[in-house]
């Protein structure tokens, strides 16, 4: 005689082993999310616009060849913009660290990258003693703090050149990094740059230094961060 067998649904819960644990759980969903809604925002919602730009030349081949290159040139522009953003979210999502890197070498490094995927002119000033000798998280802000501002100006700023220069002045390692994009307001800032801007400011006090924002519409804008030596 065989015996019955019941299924029962069991209900697991896990909790996180430590509240740090379940802090950086939160900030993984946070940062999804918020991947999420660039995407949805900007590069799908320019794909589904040039999808019915086409749509529409397509509707009308043959009736105003104008009008239709027109709307093709209107189709190939934002299809490089668009492109031009995929590269700008792959080079901020990328994971970078300086393990024993100098802090200007693993610069240099980002600054390789955003060219091949911008193609926009970067000039550097400074020299590798500029960031020897710096704590880890000091050096370490500086560098995520020049990532996250070469990646707001690949998405944003329509530059075609940026300046960067690194120096020591009364016990403090400085970072400038200049563009000729097309700036914003401060006062009405996109909230995917203001994103951006509040990482780097949250960088930089946590490594007890501090960062400066100055933006001129269509003049670009200038980046000034700064961090201890000791």
């Amino acid at each position: 005689m065989k015996k019955s067998t019941t299924s029962q649904t069991k209900k697991v819960v896990i909790i996180p082993n430590s509240d740090g644990e379940s802090r950086i759980q939160v900030a993984i969903l946070q940062e999804r999310e918020r991947i999420g809604m660039d995407l949805h925002d900007g590069i799908i919602q320019a794909l589904y616009g040039i999808g019915l730009n086409l749509q529409n030349t397509r509707m009308h081949l043959g009736e105003d060849n104008q009008a239709t290159d027109e709307h093709l040139n209107q189709a190939t522009q934002a299809l490089d913009a668009a492109i031009r953003n995929i590269r700008a979210y792959i080079l901020n999502l990328r994971p970078r660290q300086l393990q024993d890197e100098n802090l200007l070498v693993g610069m240099r490094g980002l600054i390789r990258e955003f060219q091949a995927n911008t193609f926009v002119e970067v000039e550097m000033q400074g020299e590798e003693e500029e960031g020897s000798n710096l704590p880890a998280i000091n050096a370490m802000a500086l560098f995520h703090i020049f990532q996250e501002a070469l990646a707001n100006i690949a998405r944003h700023a329509n530059a075609t050149k940026v300046n960067v220069r690194v120096w020591r002045v009364d016990q403090r390692v400085m970072l400038r990094i200049s563009d000729d994009g097309v700036g914003f307001d401060s006062a009405r800032v996109e909230q995917r740059i203001g994103h951006g801007l509040a990482n780097m400011q949250t960088r930089a006090q946590n490594a007890s230094g501090g960062l400066e924002v100055i933006s001129i519409r269509k003049q670009g804008t200038t980046i000034l961060a700064w961090v201890p030596i000791n």
